[in-house]
């Protein structure tokens, strides 16, 4: 099999690998839902030092979608793309911190478990491990077999577990806790956004920023007739 072949895509490939990202990355009501418990699994895991719980947790929350949208919005030169990321990633980031301090808080569990210490304790071997997991993620995507391979990397690339971390280590005063997770996440963070960008880069999204901007657009108007609508309902 050539490398053509391999890293081949249609344009109404691209265009799908586009739409589909932008609405699984979309934070609705259902997104808001699965982070959330997510993050809640996830601070449970921690607080009981089990690791099985945080794994449930990680199959939970999709936070990888907006990681993988910024890579596309930086391949395509989209600040629209790349606006709505962040917004999203930061989004879904603050909430996930919030929910794990209120956990931990409400857990009243004081020690810090062998597990907040695992994600807290970050070594160059993770940003390798988010790197190349976001290779198969973004390549998975392009080639539309995300739903078989996603769970997976979820699994592997610990996302919502240091973010979680930061909300418990806040609860719990934990300098050392806060600094090692915060660290953690922004290195498996830049780890599957370069991935990404390579990934879409080498399948040729770079000249598709009209596309993506386009779909885009789209959900917002979206929105503001939504907002509008149930804004009519209510005075009525």
């Amino acid at each position: 099999m050539s490398t053509k072949s391999v890293l081949g895509a249609s344009f109404f490939d691209k265009k799908k690998t586009i739409e589909t990202l932008i609405e699984e990355s979309r934070v609705s009501a259902t997104f808001y839902l699965y982070l959330s418990f997510g993050a809640f699994i996830s601070a449970l895991g921690l607080l009981l030092d089990n690791p099985i719980v945080i794994v449930g947790a990680m199959l939970i929350a999709p936070i990888l979608f907006p990681i993988l949208s910024l890579g596309m919005g930086i391949v395509t030169s989209s600040r629209d793309a790349i606006r709505r990321s962040l917004k999203n990633l930061f989004k879904s980031s603050l909430i996930t911190i919030l929910i794990a301090f209120i956990t931990s808080f409400l857990v009243n569990k004081p020690e810090i478990t062998h597990q907040l210490v695992l994600v807290s304790t970050p070594n160059f071997l993770f940003f390798l491990v988010a790197f190349f997991s976001g290779i198969i993620a973004a390549f998975s995507w392009v080639k539309q077999d995300a739903s078989s391979t996603l769970p997976g990397i979820a699994i592997t690339v610990s996302l919502v577990p240091p973010l979680s971390a930061i909300g418990v280590a806040i609860s719990l005063l934990s300098r050392d806790v806060f600094a090692g997770s915060m660290m953690l996440f922004l290195m498996n963070l830049i780890g599957i956004v370069l991935a990404s960008i390579l990934v879409f880069s080498l399948f040729g999204f770079s000249g598709l920023q009209k596309l993506q901007d386009k779909k885009i657009q789209e959900e917002e108007r979206e929105e503001t007739e939504l907002e509008a609508r149930l804004k009519k309902e209510e005075e009525i």
